[in-house]
């Protein structure tokens, strides 16, 4: 599973750096670092609705305090 977290300067500036240090412990935590590919991406075009994560293309908008509801659901839940 490929998973890319936009650093952008709008992201960034909404908490990416903090989503990304989250999804890292979750995924080592859950023994998931062969199965999900954590990566950094710019402008995903949806910086007004929060953090833009994508999986395998998906568009999601994260806020730090919603990362381990999005993990459990569409991380852990996808596996």
């Amino acid at each position: 599973m490929r998973v890319s977290i936009c650093i952008g300067s709008a992201c960034h500036l909404k908490g990416s750096r903090e989503i990304i240090q989250k999804l890292q412990s979750l995924v080592k935590a859950n023994n998931l670092t062969d199965q999900v590919d954590l990566n950094g991406a710019f402008c995903s075009g949806n910086c007004v609705n929060g953090v833009c994560v994508t999986i395998d293309g998906e568009l999601f908008s994260l806020s730090p305090e919603t990362t381990e509801e999005f993990f459990e659901k569409e991380i852990k839940g996808r596996l």
